[in-house]
């Protein structure tokens, strides 16, 4: 015979009690997934007063020494007022408990220190700009244990873990304070609650603002470049700064942008990156800043642009700011490589080249594939592999006696300049290697770069 369901979870109740004292929050955590639409606290609640009226009605009905055994255990461990209430009206003996098994660490419980731990929380973030929270628990390894074996001892297929519960309820609190809005996916910051040293620590997420920067004078790299002879240390090679170029793209734009958001540090990403001797025109290359811990998360970002530009003093420019995401940045990144990129080009070339050599050429590069083994001149900090990209378009144009003027609409991360030169072959085919004479890229500007990521 099956034995019904409300019987198995009232005898693991019984059989739990006999064991263990439990608070009701506690006791109804055991089962936190049956009848979901109410707390852990009126779940337990509920349990030990069905018990009591059971107890009672077998007391005033002939079985009294059994239900007087079930008044005893819910007065006792189970810290049930209505048990103890009856018990002290028909003269039952029981034992004073008031320290449950499963949430209680030096003699207290820890749903106790709740009104306690979120005021540690809110004075953390006095300062901070926020609109969603999360809230994490670091359990008690002792209470955890408890937990594990109680329900290997009582085969509890329905209970919640102290930390969810703990997490829950904290949240709560700090909801009614601030009202934040709890957010599961991507809150702007993370409460963390440690059980054992009864600490509080908080996680701000960074943030993400997306731009495009335009680079008006040549010599100024992506990133910072340490000198390569003391790697940043300073010696006579760099004159003591470490630097082996004094500036970068990612430092105009992001000391100032962590400065205005008061974070402690930041990231740049971009769609690529050209060579330090290359301009960035058109629209600029997009890029996204990423900032970690930063205290305001809603800047003015006209204001930013203003005080970026007014820094760079028309070294760069940035442009179209705006909030954006982890996942941009990420797919920025990853689409560097394929998007499509255009560029013009001051070509050099050894020998006199005609019209129709140039017109020749031209359509032999029109909507082809090229082979591009690693450039020698990138050879030391990037892997050796032959990329094949896609070259979409190329138009040459006669400038002097054995200068040529050149456009390219090419897919990201081809190399122009190797595929000016061919790279003592490793590019194949070249304009060089086309032409039938030697030629070298002498100015080179980036003047579009699409974005597929917005």
């Amino acid at each position: 015979m099956t034995v019904p369901t409300e019987s198995r979870v009232l005898d693991s109740t019984i059989s739990m009690l006999e064991k263990h004292p439990l608070c009701d929050r506690c006791l109804g955590r055991q089962f936190a997934w049956l009848s979901t639409n109410t707390s852990n606290e009126v779940r337990g609640q509920s349990l030990k007063l069905i018990l009591s009226m059971i107890a009672d009605e077998n007391m005033k009905s002939g079985n009294g020494e059994h239900g007087k055994t079930t008044i005893s255990l819910l007065a006792s461990k189970g810290m049930f007022a209505p048990a103890q209430a009856i018990a002290e009206k028909n003269s039952i003996a029981f034992s004073q408990e008031n320290k449950c098994h499963l949430c209680s660490v030096d003699g207290q419980s820890v749903f106790e220190k709740l009104d306690e731990t979120a005021q540690k929380a809110l004075e953390l973030v006095k300062e901070i700009e926020f609109d969603t929270f999360l809230v994490g628990t670091v359990t008690a390894p002792i209470l955890d244990d408890r937990q594990d074996e109680l329900r290997a001892d009582h085969s509890l297929l329905h209970a919640e873990a102290l930390k969810s519960d703990f997490s829950r309820e904290l949240g709560k609190k700090i909801y009614d304070i601030l009202g934040k809005e709890v957010n599961f996916e991507k809150p702007h910051l993370v409460f963390l609650y440690d059980m054992v040293n009864d600490n509080v620590l908080v996680q701000i997420n960074p943030i993400f603002i997306y731009g495009r920067y335009r680079k008006l004078m040549r010599g100024i790299p992506q990133s910072k470049w340490d000198c390569k002879e003391c790697k940043g240390k300073g010696c006579n090679e760099c004159n003591g700064t470490g630097r082996r170029y004094p500036d970068s793209i990612s430092e105009y734009v992001g000391v100032i942008t962590q400065k205005l958001t008061k974070g402690t540090r930041f990231k740049f990403h971009a769609a690529g990156r050209e060579d330090v001797d290359a301009l960035m025109l058109g629209d600029g290359r997009p890029f996204v800043v990423e900032v970690s811990e930063p205290q305001i998360r809603n800047p003015d970002l006209k204001a930013l642009t203003k005080t970026i530009n007014k820094k760079a003093k028309k070294r760069i420019q940035v442009q179209d700011l705006r909030m954006t995401s982890r996942e941009h940045s990420q797919r920025l990144k990853e689409d560097a490589s394929t998007n499509i990129k255009e560029y013009t080009a001051i070509i050099e070339a050894d020998d006199v080249v005609s019209k129709t050599d140039l017109q020749r050429v031209e359509k032999e590069f029109s909507d082809t594939e090229i082979n591009q083994r690693t450039p020698i001149r990138v050879s030391h900090r990037r892997s050796d592999l032959v990329r094949k990209k896609r070259i979409h378009e190329i138009r040459l144009k006669k400038h002097s006696h054995k200068t040529i003027e050149a456009f390219f609409k090419v897919q990201g991360g081809t190399y122009v300049k190797e595929l000016i030169s061919g790279d003592e072959g490793r590019t194949v085919p070249s304009i060089a290697s086309m032409l039938g004479t030697g030629c070298v890229c002498k100015e080179l500007n980036v003047t579009a770069v699409y974005d597929n990521t917005l």
